[in-house]
């Protein structure tokens, strides 16, 4: 039976298709003395916000003299999009907290709450500050954990920001957060976000939500190495690889891989899934770049990898041996997809940070496949033969 979409749009927009965003509700909003806020939510913590007819929805709009819209989407997520004034904005959240997904990727001290804030891109840097010092002094006061995803939206110049912490944390964070953007015009074009456009593939990269349920976390195991994306070094930062974050409601890797690689370790496990070690979102990913260590051993010959749990590693390798993997026009990369039949992702590189991750997604098989022909790659070029022997000179 169709569900009643009353209270999921405001100003008579009702039912149909979901539109594409408006030129700039931000700055129409702020011209009016309030603000535009629009989160990132899952289809069932949207339903969870609207309500059972409404209800929720539209005490929120009549007790904080606000408008929010929740579009119709066929996407496993949805846009909450909030306007009022700027206090009341604050307020809406903070009631709609619990009704929120839980967070992906707490860490030791299990924070209870997560809120994904879409910003255009213009806004996303002054977000982070010249060399990630906004973020730092933000998540330091606040108490909080912070990732600014560096990938636009599909089809948008939205970016997410991703805020984990205790309830009141996350509330005082959005505070400032908010303070912040207030006072900063956006700075060229605007395409906002609309889950129509939404991409499985990409989700990992800009911080969406996976088809079928949330990413799952890793499991815990030996040292890792570098912090991921703006977070504070924690300890629960460190750890084996593990299972990875398993996409829809498998569960991770058994083995993980990571010490084939990365001298990581660790169980599998997922969100939703069978057993392993309780992990976090962004998973932990080993210092020791794909080229300095062990072998991975090579995949059966006439491997065809046969079905089986999706799950995700992720390795790293340094900036100056990308190419090595990349090729020209992403010729090895884009083979090695296809003869593993993995999912292989390799992030930009990061002001101020020497290695790139690479995110390898697919059955354990798959997995172990594609590592060993990465990890080929990098051992049949000059530049990564040097790489490895400077390596073993200096002990690493």
């Amino acid at each position: 039976m169709k569900r009643d979409h009353d209270g999921d749009h405001y100003n008579d927009d009702r039912g149909g298709r979901p539109k594409r965003g408006r030129s700039d509700g931000f700055s129409d909003a702020i011209s009016k003395g309030r603000f535009e806020l629009r989160l990132l939510v899952s289809g069932k913590a949207a339903g969870a916000v609207i309500g059972k007819g409404g209800e929720n929805i539209k005490r929120l709009r009549s007790e904080f003299d606000s408008q929010i819209s929740v579009p119709d989407s066929n996407a496993p997520e949805r846009v909450v999009t909030v306007v009022a004034a700027i206090d009341n904005v604050v307020k809406i959240v903070e009631q709609m907290l619990d009704r929120l997904d839980e967070p992906q990727h707490a860490g030791e001290k299990g924070e209870k709450a997560e809120i994904r804030i879409l910003v255009h891109q213009s806004h996303a840097g002054a977000l982070i500050g010249r060399s990630g010092s906004k973020i730092k002094e933000l998540r330091d006061k606040c108490n909080i954990r912070l990732k600014v995803f560096q990938q636009v939206c599909p089809n948008s110049t939205d970016r997410i920001v991703i805020v984990t912490g205790e309830p009141e944390n996350c509330i005082n964070a959005l505070k400032h957060i908010v303070d912040d953007l207030k006072e900063l015009p956006i700075k060229g074009p605007i395409s906002q976000y609309n889950p129509q456009y939404y991409n499985m593939h990409d989700a990992f990269e800009y911080g969406g939500y996976q088809s079928g349920g949330m990413m799952g976390g890793g499991g815990g195991g030996g040292r890792g190495g570098r912090n991921d994306g703006g977070y504070p070094p924690r300890r629960d930062d460190y750890g084996g690889r593990g299972g990875g974050r398993a996409p829809y409601h498998s569960g991770g890797g058994n083995s993980g891989y990571g010490h084939h690689v990365t001298g990581g370790g660790g169980g599998g496990g997922g969100y939703n899934a069978g057993p392993g070690s309780a992990g976090h979102y962004p998973p932990p990913v080993a210092h020791h770049p794909i080229a300095s260590v062990g072998n991975v051993y090579p995949p059966p010959q006439n491997f065809a990898p046969p079905g089986g749990p999706i799950s995700t590693t992720q390795v790293t390798i340094p900036n100056e041996l990308s190419g090595t993997i990349i090729g020209r026009g992403g010729e090895r990369i884009n083979r090695i997809r296809d003869e593993t039949g993995a999912t292989i992702i390799l992030e930009q590189p990061q002001p101020g940070v020497r290695e790139r991750i690479i995110t390898i997604s697919g059955t354990d098989q798959q997995i172990q496949s594609a590592q060993y022909h990465l990890q080929q790659c990098v051992r049949s070029s000059e530049n990564g033969r040097r790489y490895i022997q400077q390596q073993e000179r200096t002990g690493r």
